[in-house]
């Protein structure tokens, strides 16, 4: 999330100061549109490039600039997430393993250009007693950027659960590379203390959906459970719209796709690609390394209606090789009559989205293990 500028409150733009802070992202066109309406201005188009400089022309009051800063404080970058499990033993509860944990050095002393602004702070679910949230921000600052800009505040938080007396489940959401570095270390200081009250063996570890987990065609089925035959009362699946891969080195390719060769990363974007010769045919799953595909879906969450394309993938497979750990998030979200809704609204939404197919994904992946359970006994 932008956070406000360390002078912000002494601070009351116009002109082309006001047109760079009117014209971020992270001010979306319904809020300015509304904004302009409370001033009794109002537009028949809903673009930035006729709302914009609109607003650079006017004076504002205190009190109207800070209803754009409103705007802006409400918006947040799109959360990622990923889960790691791991076994334990049966007789505590999460409320009582997390006692008098220990969040030190959970960033670097020297050379980081971000800072903790909000410690990790431990959440318990009044409902269950084995089920807790650790949230921390951070803030980073960016000294090349604008006067509205230089300062960053990302959020990130650590979902434990007991899920059942002999595993429990890490789920880390986190909007930057900063909060998934923190997340990262809070996950180690979690693990080291649950050892140290040797609630969890000292030679476990914590178990990631990883790419080195599938060979290239059971991948692909994973990534077909996630997106095309996924089941879920909310997600409608539409289409796949765009796709990262490329052919599996040190393989001879079938002579349909031999135009791949020596190609070393793959996108295609579009429509209906999940129809594509290659990706229909299982003949060719073998010699393809998919890494990230990104799904289009239309959605029902009680009132709220809209569409939103899902990413699931292995996104630092390019650096991270066989380690890159598996994520999804949400972007191109869309509320069907969204003018109605402010930010701060949508981004709740949105993260009830998030957390819903969350769940689906690991209905998804826990039925996919069995799947290939199943297909090592058969080849046996």
């Amino acid at each position: 999330m932008r956070h406000e500028h360390k002078e912000i409150s002494k601070i009351l733009p116009y002109g082309e100061l006001l047109r760079g802070f009117a014209n971020q992202g992270y001010l979306v066109k319904s809020d300015l549109k509304r904004f302009l309406r409370d001033r009794g201005i109002f537009f028949n188009t809903s673009e930035k490039e006729s709302l914009v400089p609109c607003i650079s022309t006017l004076l504002l009051s205190p009190s109207e600039f800070d209803e754009l800063r409103e705007y802006q404080n409400t918006k947040e970058d799109n959360y990622k997430k990923n889960t790691s499990r791991i076994s334990c033993s049966s007789d505590f509860k999460i409320i009582e393993a997390l006692d008098n944990i220990n969040f030190n050095k959970i960033i670097p002393e020297e050379g980081a250009n971000f800072r903790l602004i909000k410690e990790p702070t431990i959440a318990i679910n009044p409902n269950n007693r084995n089920k807790a949230i650790i949230e921390y921000e951070i803030e980073r600052n960016d000294l090349n950027k604008s006067w509205y800009e230089s300062t960053n505040v990302f959020k990130g938080e650590i979902e434990i659960e007991k899920i059942s007396d002999t595993e429990i489940k890490l789920t880390k959401s986190y909007t930057s590379n900063e909060s998934n570095y923190v997340g990262e270390n809070i996950l180690k200081n979690t693990l080291r203390h649950f050892k140290d009250k040797k609630i969890v063996e000292r030679d476990q570890q914590l178990r990631k959906i990883l790419f080195s987990d599938f060979d290239n065609a059971d991948r692909i089925v994973f990534f077909y459970r996630l997106s095309a035959n996924m089941q879920d009362t909310v997600f409608q699946f539409k289409e796949i719209v765009n796709l990262e891969f490329r052919p599996e080195t040190g393989k001879n390719l079938p002579t349909e796709i031999d135009w791949m060769l020596n190609k070393s990363e793959l996108k295609i974007r579009g429509r209906n690609i999940h129809d594509t010769f290659f990706i229909k045919d299982n003949k060719f799953h073998e010699s393809l390394q998919f890494w990230e595909i990104e799904s289009s879906f239309t959605f029902k969450l009680e009132k709220y209606e809209g569409t939103c394309n899902i990413v699931f993938g292995f996104k630092d497979y390019l650096t991270k090789g066989e380690n890159a750990e598996f994520e999804l998030n949400i972007s191109n979200f869309n509320l069907y009559n969204g003018s109605e809704y402010s930010s701060k609204d949508k981004l709740l939404i949105k993260n009830r989205l998030l957390k819903q197919i969350e769940r689906s994904k690991d209905l998804v992946y826990t039925n996919f293990l069995k799947y290939i359970q199943e297909k090592e006994t058969i080849i046996k």
